[in-house]
């Protein structure tokens, strides 16, 4: 099960730690933020860039949430959490299964292969999109990413996932010649 914690953003992997020595080990299997990769065009360059998935959430794997909202409720507020109304929530078991199929073990989530038909149509070879590029409402090429369409956290979100072009075949065409059919 996957709690999730409500912080400020940009201090995700501060306070991972924090709640790391804050949380038994008895409660707590992991800590720790997702993050996606893509790529990104500098000067003319293709480069691997990370970015947080949700800035300002950091997620606890425990078999325990009641205790992990109890152990949290302790800490300082400023240090730790955002509002006073939600300390620690509770993802439902298909968003905890889904962000599973998603990321790895550290809250990576890679970027997706694909190779381009002539005709256009993308087919994944690799990374998370592999087994669900039947959830891809979108591809932009230009900027290399695949938007997906899922409910985490009640309510519906988009999630922007990286895809690196393996190969594209759309230049080619297919050339007839004269008095053949």
């Amino acid at each position: 099960m996957w709690c999730v914690v409500h912080v400020r953003s940009g201090g995700e992997g501060h306070i991972e730690d924090f709640v790391a020595g804050l949380l038994p080990d008895t409660i707590h299997v992991r800590c720790f933020h997702l993050i996606r990769g893509r790529k990104k065009k500098f000067e003319g360059q293709w480069q691997t860039v990370y970015e947080d998935l949700f800035p300002g959430y950091v997620f606890i794997e425990t078999d325990e949430p009641d205790r992990v909202y109890q152990e949290l409720k302790k800490a300082p507020k400023p240090k730790l959490l955002f509002s006073d109304e939600e300390y620690v929530s509770t993802l439902e078991k298909h968003e905890s299964d889904f962000m599973e199929r998603l990321a790895d073990r550290n809250g990576r989530i890679g970027i997706s292969k694909v190779n381009i038909g002539a005709d256009g149509r993308i087919d994944y070879v690799s990374g998370p999109l592999l087994s669900m590029g039947n959830m891809v409402r979108r591809v932009n090429l230009h900027k290399r990413i695949a938007e997906i369409e899922t409910e985490i956290m009640g309510r519906k979100r988009i999630l922007y996932l990286g895809i690196e072009i393996v190969e594209d075949n759309r230049s080619l065409k297919k050339y007839s010649l004269p008095g053949s059919a």
